[in-house]
């Protein structure tokens, strides 16, 4: 039973060279756009990098031209591939464009984010201890008074913070298959939050959302947390949509 549940877990790599070195690519901006990697960091070497995603060494050839291409990364002969150096918020606006975002993917996405979510600041509310909505109430803390000094790095922070936060929401409702199902879902929520940021001052009124949110869990209001979560994705959804009307 468990060897079949696995095999439905996964499906194939597309065998075509093309689409295997597209995904490596879109695995590295990802990266960056998290705060994994950031301006000037160098690149595993092109044999370590293709064995982490399992890719052949060709694919990851094709995807650093294509990454250079676009001047997102710089090879230097005898050294390696380094991220580019650049400010990093107009680094991170300029790569999120070209991330490839499906507008149905998108939109189903928080069709199952908005039943979702707002249950888990519910059963946050009704069930986590003290200190996993301390934790949370103390992440918004921070990141807002890290956005008061920042001049620059702002996006960065700012998709780092809203990565963890939901993740640790659905952590704290100590629901192991929601935290499953949050988990295979973070190549669409990157997408999707790459989409957000790209947003002038989105990111910042998430963070001002999560605190309504975090809020209504202090006071151990599960109805209040559920509506304050549905409107933020709501509000998100919304300027998504919005900025894809505009173009």
């Amino acid at each position: 039973m468990r060897d079949s549940s696995k095999k439905r877990l996964f499906q194939p790599i597309n065998p075509n060279p093309k689409s295997v070195y597209h995904r490596v690519v879109d695995e590295i901006k990802k990266s960056i756009f998290e705060g994994r990697m950031k301006p000037g960091d160098r690149l595993p070497a092109e044999r370590e990098l293709a064995e982490m995603l399992g890719v052949s060494r060709t694919s990851v050839r094709e995807a650093l031209k294509m990454l250079a291409a676009e001047g997102l990364v710089s090879i230097r002969h005898g050294q390696g591939a380094f991220i580019s150096e650049q400010d990093p918020d107009e680094y991170l606006k300029r790569f999120a464009s070209h991330l490839p975002v499906s507008k149905d993917t998108v939109l189903h996405l928080f069709e199952v984010r908005k039943v979702l979510e707002p249950r888990a600041a519910l059963w946050v509310a009704e069930r986590a201890g003290q200190t996993d909505i301390e934790e949370l109430a103390a992440m918004v803390t921070t990141t807002r008074e890290h956005l008061g000094h920042l001049h620059s790095g702002r996006l960065s922070l700012l998709a780092s913070h809203d990565s963890n936060f939901h993740y640790r929401l659905a952590q704290a409702t100590g629901n192991t298959v929601l935290v499953r199902l949050m988990h295979s879902m973070l190549d669409l929520l990157a997408d999707s939050r790459s989409r957000s940021l790209a947003i002038p001052g989105r990111g910042e009124r998430s963070v001002d959302e999560h605190y309504e949110v975090v809020k209504a869990l202090k006071e151990r209001d599960g109805q209040g947390a559920a509506a304050a979560m549905l409107r933020h994705l709501e509000n998100v959804e919304e300027q998504i949509i919005a900025s894809w009307r505009q173009e």
